[in-house]
């Protein structure tokens, strides 16, 4: 089934029975919600198999059978259509009924599954109105809480000892035991980790996420990436974004040894890529000016720099299945200017990310996104707070 082949209409369908609407999440369909007997739902398209719906931040699919009929008349007047979304999302904490009205009379609509991401068209005392299936509706606060945004968690490098080596007290270097206890709570409290390419579809309000859904990202592309968190992310089956210095990456590494730096090499990135992404941390511009110590992405012109990002998606690529999916950024030290975002622009990048600390929400511009640092100073709670967006 690919929703790309579904040609649009503009019918209504009603449901004899509940039946259950899904989307696809990480390429496999999700239940997100149950349609009501005897209610109404515009279609926006269909293929041979499925009618769509509209759903969140995007659409849904339910089953053609014999308990979804077309409806040539949806009623004497058509169900009332909500306003545009805001940027403001809520996350379900069970299900939810949807509901027509919020005074005595009011019947429900349809269902919402639990951990599920819906965009917000505006909050009317203790309801919050929703857009579903073209029509409005409404959901009760008390079945919802804040959506505090998506966490992009950011490391660098691991050993199993820091304290024997000179990473000791380095803020950027953890436990490889710490990570996998991270990774291991993600998994055992429901959290999937999603790619870029997921996330930026989110923010362009063309797909619909879960509630309990995290980036997990590596900055510079060091050896320890595939010595330590890719076995625990492959038992997992967790993905993982690694930002890749272009100039640093040679046919294949150097041996591993805990008291230096290693970086992945082509043969590493193509051995580990399924489990891991790569993508641009820039080719030779992870540099400092020697007098000014100003970042090369803040001192180098916008043609440099997009000229910097092509080659190095050209040269890290040469690993890659498809060198054409290197489309977002980390600035290195998180640092930009005006024209770095021009020149990654230029260069075909997507979504850039800095270092400064918060979840990533709707509304948030696509070239200066936050991210949740991993330090060997957090805690496990200090680790729930950032993915929950309290810390």
């Amino acid at each position: 089934m690919e929703k790309a082949e579904a040609a649009y209409s503009s019918k209504w369908v009603t449901a004899k029975k509940q039946v259950t609407a899904y989307d696809l999440v990480d390429g496999n369909p999700l239940a997100v919600g149950t349609l009501l007997p005897k209610q109404f739902y515009e279609v926006l398209k269909e293929d041979s198999s499925y009618y769509y719906i509209s759903f969140g931040n995007g659409t849904a699919f339910v089953k053609k059978s014999p308990a979804v009929l077309l409806a040539s008349k949806v009623q004497k007047q058509p169900p009332a259509k909500a306003a545009s979304n805001t940027n403001v999302t809520v996350i379900t904490n069970s299900e939810a009924v949807v509901y027509d009205r919020i005074d005595k009379k009011k019947k429900g609509i349809a269902i919402i599954k639990g951990n599920i991401r819906y965009p917000v068209v505006r909050k009317s005392g203790d309801w919050y109105m929703i857009n579903f299936a073209g029509q409005m509706g409404y959901v009760h606060k008390n079945k919802v809480k804040e959506d505090l945004g998506i966490p992009v968690l950011m490391y660098h490098h691991m050993v199993e000892k820091p304290e024997e080596t000179p990473f000791v007290n380095n803020s950027m270097v953890i436990k490889v035991e710490e990570f996998e206890k991270q990774m291991d709570y993600l998994k055992q409290n429901g959290w999937r980790t999603i790619l870029l390419e997921e996330l930026e579809n989110y923010l362009n309000h063309n797909q619909n996420l879960p509630g309990k859904v995290a980036v997990v990202t590596f900055d510079d592309n060091y050896l320890s990436t595939q010595k330590y968190a890719y076995p625990i992310l492959k038992r997992n089956n967790q993905k993982a974004v690694v930002f890749v210095i272009g100039g640093k990456v040679k046919a294949y590494s150097q041996p591993w040894d805990p008291m230096t730096l290693q970086y992945m090499g082509h043969k590493e990135i193509s051995e580990t890529e399924g489990v891991l992404n790569f993508q641009h941390h820039t080719h030779g511009m992870h540099l400092r000016e020697r007098d000014t110590q100003i970042p090369y992405l803040v001192s180098k012109t916008a043609a440099e720099i997009e000229a910097d990002l092509v080659k190095g998606r050209e040269y890290i690529g040469r690993a890659m299945k498809d060198p054409s999916s290197i489309q977002y950024l980390a600035y290195p030290w998180g640092q930009y200017a005006p024209h770095t975002i021009e020149g990654a622009k230029a260069a075909g990048i997507r979504m850039a990310f800095t270092t400064e600390t918060g979840n990533v929400k709707f509304g948030d511009d696509l070239y200066t996104l936050k991210r949740q640092g991993i330090s060997p100073n957090h805690t496990l709670d200090d680790f729930i707070n950032k993915i929950e967006g309290t810390y």
